[in-house]
């Protein structure tokens, strides 16, 4: 993989986390957001949570979303 394609792909994680950090998105949202498929967003929140990553998929009224479940610091 080429370094600009690896470039491309943190900078998706980064804004990714951003996203549902600041809220909860489903997957149709996040993939449209980020101008990838829904395939991809899924891949992604697999490695992220891999790698640490607090996502939870959350029930909201039309159905689902993800969302990054705050610290026990950020609550207090």
């Amino acid at each position: 993989m080429r370094y600009d394609q690896l470039d491309s792909i943190s900078n998706r994680h980064s804004r990714l986390l951003e996203l549902v950090r600041e809220g909860a998105y489903s997957t149709p949202a996040l993939s449209e957001l980020l101008s990838v498929s829904e395939q991809t967003i899924y891949r992604d929140i697999d490695y992220l949570k891999k790698n640490g990553h607090a996502i939870k998929a959350v029930r909201v009224s039309r159905g689902w979303a993800y969302q990054l479940q705050k610290s026990e610091e950020e609550a207090a």
